[in-house]
């Protein structure tokens, strides 16, 4: 019969234990500078990979298309990232009583015990916030479908983006229909990438990519965002 080491199986309990205990960190209310911050900051960092690009010889195609499908990658991410602080920001205005309650804001649905502690008086203010990080970190916020979704809740609409970024110059169904078609090919080429190696179920080969079409992706997510912090600060001003 084989003899147990008591101290070898208390110290991966300890192991085991630390692991699992591990502090959840403080979730911050950032403001709209800070947000649009966090973005510029991820895509210079997007941008960097051109000089790694820059650096690669020619036959060295392999890599730099690698380096450009991660850089899709990382956009989707970093445009992911901006659209769940902007969700988050509004949904604490209304919280905090400085913007007006869209409808979709009162029909958040908060389950009994996240709020049992809270009903007892056993916890401050902060779990609302901490429950709103948390719902919306589990939503992918890419596409053009569930960003219009998050934009609706704190009372923005995708017309006033698609209207800002195309100025009047075509009809307006057309400027949604345009942004929206922006929008999606980022999601569609951010998935294909993430999800299938960015390979065609037909043959399995790669699909084509070219250093322009990573640059227009991210001159449009730069534009987009550029739209929405400018609508952002609007609303934000006539709200108060």
């Amino acid at each position: 019969m084989m003899k147990l080491n008591k101290h070898r199986d208390l110290d991966l309990y300890k192991i085991k234990s630390n692991t699992r205990d591990k502090v959840q960190p403080e979730v911050i209310k950032f403001d709209l500078a800070e947000i649009k911050k966090h973005f510029e900051d991820s895509i210079k960092d997007i941008e960097e990979q051109f000089k790694t690009i820059d650096l690669l010889e020619s036959k060295d195609k392999e890599k730099i298309d690698y380096i450009l499908r991660s850089q899709i990658v990382f956009l989707g991410g970093s445009l992911d990232f901006y659209f769940h602080e902007i969700t988050q920001f509004g949904i604490m205005q209304m919280y905090d009583e400085i913007w007006q309650e869209t409808k979709p804001y009162k029909n958040i649905n908060i389950k009994l015990g996240t709020i049992l502690d809270v009903l007892k008086g056993e916890r401050d203010d902060s779990w609302f916030i901490e429950f709103i990080n948390y719902e919306y970190s589990k939503i992918s916020l890419i596409s053009y479908d569930s960003i219009e979704k998050a934009m609706n809740m704190i009372g923005l609409h995708m017309y006033q983006i698609a209207n800002k970024i195309y100025n009047y110059e075509i009809d307006r169904k057309e400027r949604v229909t345009k942004l929206k078609e922006r929008m999606n090919r980022l999601c569609e080429r951010r998935n294909s990438i993430a999800h299938q190696f960015d390979m065609f179920h037909e043959n399995a080969e790669k699909k084509p990519i070219h250093i322009n079409t990573v640059r227009e992706f991210i001159e449009d997510a730069k534009e987009i965002v550029d739209v929405v912090n400018e609508l952002m600060l609007e609303h934000d001003i006539v709200k108060r």
